[in-house]
């Protein structure tokens, strides 16, 4: 059995960081995009390599998502220390974890990170780095202020909250984890390729079946037809006959729109996905400034306590935002902090 479609993309990734570029390909590197390109076939659909010229038609898109995973996974600030120590002075943990109990949960409760340290390669690790990503909001809510040396009370406040936090693609060092990631934004691709042509699959099956039922139902009503039905009769049955034909003509419509998935048709498919990376996962930078608390300050405020904080958002296809970014985990520091309540993974 040869290499994953993971496995040769870090390969890929590997070959890009020596030579900072995939575009002017060398023989290892073409050889590998080879080998990237049948696994990407293997994951969709395997009558593409029908379609003649078909690894031409998919060079160019794969290099475009390679590249597109490369940049926006390396837009992601550097990675965040979550350890205990660190929780009082500084604010990323302060704003990520309100409480000490819940950066000790996360740590318990990721199967990731368990895995990972339970691997037979890293059982001995200390240390592993990997994506934490979060649901952002923010809650409107009312507190006190102090202005000059006045305290307000009641003042209109806003605190940013983050929740649900997941722990992705661990690894030895930030610069794997970002390979991971890129590997995972990639295989992201493929896999929504393949549901997208197994969407189109179902549908066409379903629309089918459907045509099929009506065909026979208007068969049947033209057969049935007799000279002694009265007039009423007649024209209620000419009324529900060309309702339906007018329900086949929407269905044999659809059908069309979808046509015959055809190697052809699957291979522009899984092109016009993997050449625009950007419609199935986005990125951008935020930056908000919060104090102790989490609340949010005006950009112009200046105070110890107030710190301007860089996030990254990704958005992926069909699923809400998440807040994401790089977080080291120290397993020693987090299990003796816990020894209470965090059972070692060992």
């Amino acid at each position: 059995m040869g290499a994953s479609l993971r496995d040769v993309i870090k390969r890929l990734l590997e070959l890009k960081e020596d030579r900072k570029q995939l575009k002017s390909l060398d023989q290892d590197t073409q050889q590998m995009l080879d080998v990237a390109l049948e696994r990407v076939i293997e994951g969709t659909d395997l009558r593409i390599r029908a379609v003649t010229g078909y690894k031409r038609k998919l060079y160019k898109s794969i290099l475009k998502s390679l590249e597109y995973a490369d940049s926006i996974v390396e837009q992601i600030p550097h990675a965040i220390d979550l350890t205990p120590k660190h929780f009082v002075s500084d604010p990323y943990i302060r704003a990520l974890f309100p409480t000490l109990d819940g950066l000790k949960r996360i740590f318990k409760q990721s199967s990731e990170l368990h895995d990972y340290f339970t691997e037979p390669e890293h059982i001995n690790a200390s240390e592993s780095c990997a994506l934490l990503c979060m649901h952002k909001e923010e809650q409107t809510i009312h507190g006190m202020e102090l202005k000059g040396e006045q305290v307000h009370r009641d003042v209109r406040q806003t605190r940013v909250l983050f929740s649900d936090h997941r722990v992705y693609s661990p690894a030895e060092s930030e610069t794997n984890a970002r390979r991971e990631l890129k590997c995972c934004i990639f295989e992201g691709l493929v896999n929504n390729a393949l549901a997208k042509l197994s969407e189109l699959r179902t549908r066409r099956h379903q629309l089918e079946v459907e045509q099929h039922r009506l065909n026979a139902r208007l068969r049947q009503k033209r057969r049935g037809k007799s000279p002694d039905d009265d007039m009423q009769e007649i024209a209620n049955a000419s009324v529900r006959l060309r309702s339906q034909q007018m329900e086949l003509e929407k269905v044999e419509e659809a059908l069309d729109k979808i046509g015959y998935l055809s190697p052809e048709l699957c291979l522009e498919l899984v092109n016009d996905i993997l050449s625009e990376p950007d419609q199935f996962v986005r990125f951008k930078r935020i930056s908000v400034n919060l104090d102790r608390d989490g609340i949010k300050r005006p950009g112009d405020q200046a105070s110890t306590s107030i710190h301007r904080l860089n996030f990254s958002e990704v958005n992926i296809q069909g699923q809400p935002s998440r807040v994401v970014t790089l977080a080291n985990f120290n397993r020693q520091e987090l299990e003796e902090s816990g020894a209470n309540s965090l059972p070692s993974f060992l």
